[in-house]
């Protein structure tokens, strides 16, 4: 916006005041003096005169300048545990929140950051304000609680993006600690290693453990979901059940459930969190809106492509390999071979991509000086990555892809905004909020599979002397319809299920509260058993998942258990994938309807091509056959038709 821009310029925090750095604008000062180490020396040369004159001149003083200093240093002291105090306050009511208790929650983790940041010692933090903050609109930033990144008071909003990463935070900490659990990736993930330094090749691992998990835990919801047309990059005016932003990436993790951007914003959050600078890769940003088609993750001086909506890297089909943002422009193999003749035809055509855009997948405050300050100041299993360097990640963009334009995107803030709004409307009754609760009840209230789910994404699978894990609390869902019936009139049944009457509670009130917690058991039985089978895989326990997945869900007679069965088989067909057998995987990559039949299809491409070329290898005087040369497969061919009968 004109005369918005902020100057490109370090600031200091100084005695409480931002200042302008002076070696910057030519000026001099005390501050700007004191690195200097002959300065240094001078001054120590000075004090230690003084101080050997009082000795001489003044030694009645002595004692009553040491109790003096003493009491200053105690003072001090108490102040700086003061604030080290209320830092730490802040975050062991950070690692509290749940949906239920967010907003009570929420006001006492801003009381006391805010509290500690009166008392932080800003001298020693520069900050330059990114211009890239700019072209975001005004109107957002003030319903978000972030008119500049300079404001030192932290938001409501603030503390949702911090509980955000401080989820994303534990749960990228196991995944990466397991084992990469998808064989066919870690196939394409051998031949680009030994063209990488060890820690980049071990980068790009945890982003495809990452990736991984997020596309075979969260659902692929239908809206964007198709591959034969992008999704054109949001814009505002904000709509209800529009793609991208109905969902911040906390609540996709929670509900499972997500539209193709969502789900990538999962990803990139997961990536943040390990380090790795990702950015979403827009074409054709000559004609705007642009389209929004893959996520890149920089790692080494290359960008790696990853399709959500595939659940899939982007893959080099001549070497069966991962490919990056170049392969992908400069061989038209890449796209074309995303095809499926017959079935599918892939929404980016090569050579058509028209200009590329990058666009830096955090919302405005993550660039702020206040997140940076709470950075820094972190200790211990606290740490975690708050602030995004935007003019840093700019760089690096366009370092590799100079041709690009790099932009903060602003579908993160169009998301704060949205949940604003959702909030709002859910303090009144409506339509809108009773089909909220319908959708997404189970985490709203108090219940053993929602308290399951958060303990899943900490990682706390195991029960322990510091309460109970993941695993039983699934388990605890699974309540008989008997049971749930009784809870509208059997007391006993209330009582042991924690639905009791309030202390002057109506009965009207009562008995709603009832019915409504009936719809959760209910519900929460099935997304629980969906839960339980996906973190059986998480742990390598392929036949408690197979078991999970195969009676639990999809022949569930429940038909609440339908708006899992796409993502099941698709989670069934990889455990078949990592037992080796290809047949049962082919019968569930093959599953209709899925809104990811496109990609789950491209996967059993690859397995096929892997299985035939790995026969051919190992029969005697074969050499390893190559894939076609041809640019488009005969339809009638196994490649075209995955689900072709194997003779």
């Amino acid at each position: 916006m004109p005369g918005s821009a902020l100057p490109p310029r370090s600031i200091f925090f100084h005695d409480g005041f931002l200042t302008v750095n002076a070696s910057e604008t030519g000026s001099k000062s005390l501050a700007g003096q004191s690195g200097s180490p002959r300065w240094r020396l001078a001054a120590a040369a000075g004090a230690v005169a003084i101080v050997l004159l009082m000795i001489v001149l003044r030694p009645g003083c002595i004692r009553q300048q040491s109790r003096d200093l003493s009491a200053a240093l105690s003072q001090q002291l108490e102040e700086q545990k003061t604030k080290t105090d209320d830092l730490r306050s802040a975050m062991r009511y950070l690692r509290q929140i749940t949906p239920m208790t967010r907003d009570v929650v929420a006001r006492e983790v801003r009381l006391e950051l805010n509290t500690w940041l009166q008392g932080v010692d800003l001298g020693q933090a520069a900050f330059t304000p990114s211009p890239l903050l700019d072209d975001l609109p005004r109107d957002m930033l003030e319903t978000v609680g972030c008119r500049t990144p300079l404001e030192l008071t932290f938001s409501y909003w603030d503390v949702d993006y911090l509980y955000q990463c401080y989820m994303m935070n534990a749960l990228s900490g196991w995944v990466v600690d397991f084992p990469l659990r998808d064989s066919l990736v870690a196939r394409m993930l051998e031949p680009v290693r030994d063209e990488l330094e060890p820690e980049e090749a071990l980068k790009l691992e945890e982003a495809c453990k990452l990736f991984d998990w997020t596309t075979r835990n969260i659902a692929l919801d239908p809206p964007g979901s198709s591959v034969e047309q992008l999704v054109l990059d949001p814009q505002p005016p904000l709509v209800d059940g529009a793609p991208g932003y109905r969902n911040l990436p906390w609540e996709s993790l929670l509900y499972s459930y997500a539209d193709a951007i969502e789900r990538g914003r999962v990803f990139t959050s997961l990536c943040q969190q390990r380090g790795i600078e990702t950015y979403w890769v827009a074409v054709h940003a000559e004609r705007p809106p642009s389209q929004i088609w893959a996520v890149a993750a920089l790692i080494g001086d290359r960008l790696w492509l990853f399709e959500p909506r595939l659940a899939m890297p982007i893959v080099d089909p001549d070497a069966l390999r991962l490919a990056t943002l170049r392969d992908a422009l400069e061989n038209p193999r890449v796209l074309r071979r995303l095809d499926l003749p017959g079935r599918f035809d892939y929404g980016l055509d090569p050579g058509a991509t028209g200009e590329i855009e990058l666009l830096i997948d955090v919302p405005p405050t993550a660039a702020s000086a206040r997140m940076k300050l709470l950075e820094q100041s972190l200790l211990g299993d606290e740490r975690m990555v708050l602030y995004r360097d935007l003019e840093r990640a700019q760089q690096l963009a366009s370092q590799i892809a100079p041709s690009a334009s790099v932009r903060l995107w602003q579908v993160p803030l169009m998301a704060q905004v949205q949940a604003a709004s959702v909030r709002d409307r859910l303090q009144r009754m409506s339509d809108f909020t009773l089909n909220y609760f319908a959708m997404h009840g189970v985490w709203m209230m108090e219940n053993p599979a929602a308290e399951g789910r958060l303990k899943h994404l900490f990682g706390q699978f195991e029960n322990t002397m510091d309460g109970r894990g993941a695993l039983s609390l699934y388990m605890d869902s699974r309540i008989d319809d008997e049971r749930i019936q009784k809870l509208a009139y059997d007391p006993d049944v209330q009582r042991e299920l924690g639905f009791t009457r309030r202390s002057g509670e109506e009965l009207e009130q009562f008995q709603t509260r009832l019915q409504q917690a009936q719809i959760v058991l209910r519900q929460a039985k099935v997304d629980a058993a969906y839960l339980m089978a996906q973190l059986h895989f998480d742990r390598g326990n392929y036949s408690a998942a197979e078991n999970w997945f195969l009676k639990r869900v999809i022949n569930s007679p429940d038909p609440r258990a339908q708006k899992w069965h796409a993502i099941s088989h698709y989670a069934l067909a990889r455990v078949y994938q990592e037992l080796s057998k290809l047949d049962d995987a082919a019968e569930h990559l093959t599953w209709q309807p899925s809104p990811q039949e496109a990609g789950n299809r491209l996967r059993l491409r690859y397995l096929r091509a892997i299985a035939d070329g790995q026969g051919a290898a190992d029969a005697p005087n074969q050499a390893t056959p190559q894939p076609p040369d041809t640019d488009r497969e005969d339809p009638a061919s196994d490649e075209a038709n995955p689900d072709a009968p194997r003779g």
